[in-house]
């Protein structure tokens, strides 16, 4: 979801952690943030996101693809529905439990794990990786780069990893440092604090539901269209393209989205 309340810094899935101590989105995703999103959300958007996703990777009913970090599963089903093999991965256990009972229930053939999306168990196993709105840019930079070679190792070469993020030079262009509204009957209130050094927003936001309060402490690196390339490249990636959001525009600085795809080489 963007917007004023989640454009500065997360998407609607998990991350992955591997530190001892929680990091924000070890915990974030458990709260009052679990309710306001789906509360915003439509099936005819994830159906309409799905679409994006088959055919900017022009994937054939039957290809392999992973959905990392895939949160609930909402582009998870609705692309297993368009005949494709999904996986999806995450980290908030809650996403993971309630994806693989929603899957029971509809009797879906998907594959649901947790696991850290910088040590993914897979080699050379999809056709496609696709990490889609906001969340990727979780980690500090060696983290961010070792989640680009985690997807990188899980395709098979000639595989595509596609990562769906806001685009840095309009959010900073279109930058706010203070909001306050009210999304699925929870309040939501956010200062942001730009870092330049690091390329990082740093984001204060409160969740005001009754008389239940939460604080939540953000941060995420962000991406222009060259520090992406440059990410990806060194990843491993070759024959990167980038694209303005749907219907998959010319990218330019002043897009208000990303979607970025590398492919891994076949030699």
């Amino acid at each position: 979801m963007s917007g004023p309340f989640f454009m500065a810094g997360e998407g609607i899935n998990g991350a992955l952690s591997m530190s001892n101590k929680p990091e924000w989105f070890e915990t974030y995703f458990d709260g009052l943030y679990g309710r306001a999103f789906p509360s915003s959300d439509t099936k005819a958007r994830a159906i309409a996101e799905a679409r994006t996703v088959k055919r900017v990777l022009r994937l054939r009913k039957g290809r392999r693809v992973l959905d990392c970090p895939c949160g609930l599963g909402r582009i998870t089903f609705q692309l297993a529905k368009m005949g494709l093999a999904m996986t999806g991965v995450d980290l908030t256990a809650s996403f993971v439990r309630k994806a693989k009972r929603r899957a029971k229930k509809q009797g879906a053939d998907i594959r649901f794990l947790r696991c850290d999306m910088r040590e993914l168990p897979f080699d050379g196993e999809f056709d496609a990786v696709i990490n889609w709105f906001n969340s990727f840019g979780y980690f500090d930079d060696a983290g961010n780069l070792a989640a680009a070679k985690a997807a990188f190792a899980a395709l098979k070469p000639g595989g595509k990893f596609l990562i769906e993020v806001m685009n840095k030079s309009w959010v900073l262009s279109h930058f706010r440092q203070h909001s306050d509204g009210t999304v699925g009957g929870i309040r939501i209130i956010q200062r942001i604090r730009w870092h330049a050094d690091t390329g990082r927003l740093f984001t204060k936001r409160t969740f005001i539901k009754g008389k239940k309060t939460e604080n939540h402490r953000i941060s995420m690196r962000i991406y222009n269209g060259a520090e992406m390339r440059s990410l990806l490249r060194e990843a491993g990636f070759g024959d990167i393209r980038l694209f303005g959001h749907a219907p998959l525009g010319r990218f330019t600085r002043h897009s208000r989205r990303m979607i970025a795809i590398g492919r891994r080489p076949v030699k």
